[in-house]
């Protein structure tokens, strides 16, 4: 027997388990796993149902987007720590439990603090404390080939859950409800706690009890996460650098408007508050102690490697995924099926993309670093097609959707080529380092979904703002005083340009501007629109030029197929 990393390189169930029941955990965990990524997309291409039903804004339904994601990032790493010690089985039976209770909230929210609660909040922890053990439990069941190809097929549910959860989502939300969606993964949850009774066989995964949990690390890296997430998403409302409004907190302001942004300072207070978490975890390993995660397996290249290409290879497309909706229904008003129809070429791309992607890693044909780096390419190609080819003149799901294809396309194909990535990082380190890597690697992976949304969020407001303004001022047709009313309610009122011509035309006339001065800021929010697309899709395309760069380092095992970036021939560890 060939071995890798400490594993048997043979296929098959390891551990003594018995390979039917083996296959029985494998589909119901890829079952929960593709409504966890179903559930986290399909509520995109809802965002005007949600704004009306909850009464907020798009702000506040983008916030309860990226806070889920940012909950699932901040806990799963002290998710993966209480399934190693307390059993994967049980841990993911309390994640399940909350996950439904969160999904029977949201589902009879009546406004945007119930959605953050049962969604973002409950929702998020019980993702956080589900996949590190879904993935554990694969990993030690499995091994060798036969583990690459399950890692690679539960790669590719993600993807697929990701990709048709904008289609599926549209159907749900169009003929039923947004709230429907909730219900659906609240049932699927249920019926796969029940299946895993069943699959005992597969192993018992017991837990190995410890020392306290280490507090100190679950506050320092929540709290460093939670304040670089909230500094994206302040970058739409405040700015980059430079604030545009006063940044107030409990009535005091600490920051004025034309002064220093607070994204910078929070950002960089952020990497201060990670950097003593890492300090942290460093002394409790030298001192004998249990840390929340060993950060030393980042000293491994493929972990280290693996785990950054796989933040850029979600962040991108999920906040394409973000920006193609919000667009579309704040522009023409498409109802959430078409904005599902128009997103469904990157499911077809995903599924093309993904199973030869993995047959060719697996037969020795390409490589890791071969498929991320052409990931990132199809990923920027698609971003570049979304900016040039779309026309603000079509009209119709027909002609949109003709104009979108090719760079939405380009998008899925993208990312089924990523599906593969998992098995390198997961197969990278030793077998008692399986859990710290788990809990870094789906951290990545949310804060990238975060990131990407923020991040997408921001560029699209600020260049819509921006837009907007140039418009306003350069106007021959608005008054002085006219002018002075748009720059006053903008400055207030971020989200008044992210709204479709007839909204617009009655929210200035509510304002007093009619006739041809109601006319010419409709036709300023128009090309205000158009702009902000183009800057935030070429800005999404600029971050897939920065993924592969960084999937350029990914690490190539001797002998493996030629690659064609550098370091070819490099050992699939470096330690």
């Amino acid at each position: 027997m060939q071995r890798r990393n400490g594993t048997r390189r043979s296929g098959g169930p390891v551990g003594g388990g018995t390979p039917a029941a083996a296959r029985t955990l494998f589909l119901v965990l890829a079952a929960e796993n593709l409504v966890i990524n179903y559930t986290a997309t399909a509520m995109n291409v809802a965002l005007s149902a949600l704004v009306g039903d909850l009464h907020t804004t798009l702000t506040g339904v983008q916030s309860a987007i990226s806070l889920y994601a940012l909950v699932v990032a901040a806990f799963i790493i002290s998710g993966s720590k209480l399934g190693t010690r307390h059993g994967y089985r049980r841990t993911f039976a309390l994640g399940g439990g909350t996950f439904v209770l969160g999904a029977l909230i949201t589902a009879s929210a009546p406004s945007l603090p119930f959605v953050l609660l049962g969604w973002s909040v409950l929702q998020g922890l019980g993702v956080a404390l589900m996949l590190p053990a879904l993935m554990a439990m694969l990993t030690r069941t499995f091994a060798g080939a036969v583990r690459t190809r399950v890692l690679s097929l539960l790669a590719m549910t993600s993807g697929v859950g990701a990709a048709a959860g904008p289609v599926l989502g549209g159907l749900v939300t169009t003929y039923l409800s947004w709230r429907v969606s909730f219900l659906l993964g609240a049932v699927t949850t249920l019926a796969v706690a029940w299946l895993m009774r069943c699959t005992a066989g597969a192993g018992p995964f017991p837990g190995r009890p410890g020392r306290r949990l280490d507090a100190v690390g679950v506050l320092l890296s929540t709290a460093g996460l939670v304040l670089l997430v909230v500094a994206a998403l302040f970058a739409g409302r405040y700015g980059l650098l430079r604030a545009r409004q006063d940044f107030e907190v409990l009535g005091r302001t600490l920051l004025e408007r034309g002064g220093l942004s607070p994204v910078p300072l929070l950002a960089g207070l952020g990497l201060l508050v990670l950097a003593a978490f890492a300090a942290w975890e460093l002394r409790l390993v030298r001192t004998g102690g249990d840390p929340l995660v060993r950060v030393t397996v980042l000293r491994n290249r493929a972990v280290r490697t693996g785990i950054s290409t796989q933040l850029m290879l979600i962040l991108v497309p999920n906040g394409v995924l973000f920006l193609i909706p919000v667009f579309l229904q704040t522009a023409f008003g498409f109802s959430a099926l078409h904005c599902g129809v128009v997103l469904l070429p990157i499911t077809l791309g995903l599924m093309a993309a993904a199973p030869p992607t993995a047959r060719r890693i697996g037969r020795g044909r390409t490589t890791h670093r071969a498929a991320s780096m052409g990931a990132f390419v199809c990923m920027g190609a698609g971003c570049v097609a979304v900016a040039v080819l779309f026309s603000p003149h079509a009209r119709g799901v027909a002609a949109v959707g003709l104009a979108l294809a090719p760079g939405v396309l380009l998008i899925g194909l993208g990312r089924g080529m990523a599906t593969t990535l998992t098995d390198l990082v997961q197969s990278a380190p030793a077998p008692d380092e399986v859990s710290d890597v788990t809990g870094l690697s789906y951290t990545a992976g949310y804060l990238g979904s975060s990131f990407g949304v923020a991040l997408a969020g921001a560029l699209m407001t600020t260049a819509l703002l921006y837009a907007f303004e140039a418009g306003t001022d350069g106007s021959a047709v608005l008054s002085t005083a006219q002018k002075g009313m748009v720059t006053r309610t903008l400055e207030h009122q971020v989200q008044i340009t992210a709204v479709n011509d007839d909204a617009l035309r009655a929210r200035a006339a509510a304002r007093g501007v009619t006739g041809a001065a109601g006319g010419e800021l409709v036709r300023i929010n128009a090309r205000a629109r158009e702009r902000a697309l183009a800057v935030s899709a070429t800005g999404m395309a600029a971050l897939a030029v920065v993924g592969w760069l960084m999937a350029r380092r990914l690490p190539v095992p001797a002998g493996a197929a030629a690659d064609a970036g550098p370091g070819r021939g490099a050992p699939a560890q470096d330690r």
